[in-house]
């Protein structure tokens, strides 16, 4: 995995730790001028293993949501995710409308951890102007994995220009380095 600016959205910055059995651990590190309090700035997405975050400083909002069969929900476009860091190329297609019910929003500060299962859709979102770190740690899947996304957006406009920049792993240290100290 590669250190990544501006990974997924602007300001929002990716960088792996470690790579052990298939299974990542890696920083995001969200600047002050990031765009992760814009409501949907990441869509509403499950992952392909489950994971634990802890967040390393700052407050980081997670809302869950499901699938609402009852007919009850908000309505959202249903997306396919074609990973850009996976594939080289990506974006999302469109398959049709559903409706999802928030059943959770939590909020989590320095120090806090919590898990998810593969399955489980979330977002992630971040008062404006505050910086939030989190680490990400995989771990195998206990749930089936299908790379969807929700959003009231029109996501096939979604464009990469100026996303998944790669750099060196000086500026990694620049961003992680006290970090990387508080998890050794």
């Amino acid at each position: 995995m590669k250190n990544l600016m501006h990974c997924h959205s602007e300001n929002l910055h990716s960088f792996p730790i470690s790579l052990e059995n298939g299974l990542y651990r890696r920083i995001f590190y969200a600047c002050h001028n990031h765009n992760m309090w814009v409501p949907y700035e990441v869509a509403i997405h499950p992952h392909h293993v489950d994971i634990k975050i802890t967040v390393l400083e700052g407050e980081l909002f997670n809302p869950i949501y499901k699938i609402d069969c009852g007919g009850e929900g908000d309505l959202y476009q249903k997306f396919k995710w074609s990973s850009i860091i996976k594939n080289g190329t990506g974006g999302f297609e469109k398959l049709g409308y559903e409706r999802l019910t928030e059943i959770s929003r939590k909020s989590y500060t320095t120090g806090q951890s919590f898990t998810m299962q593969a399955c489980e859709m979330h977002t992630v979102f971040i008062n404006k102007g505050e910086i939030c770190v989190w680490l990400i740690e995989e771990s195998v899947p206990t749930c089936e994995y299908f790379p969807i996304n929700y959003s009231p957006y029109n996501l096939t406009k979604w464009s990469p220009l100026g996303l998944y920049v790669e750099v060196s792993d000086d500026i990694k240290q620049q961003f992680i380095g006290k970090y990387l100290k508080q998890i050794s």
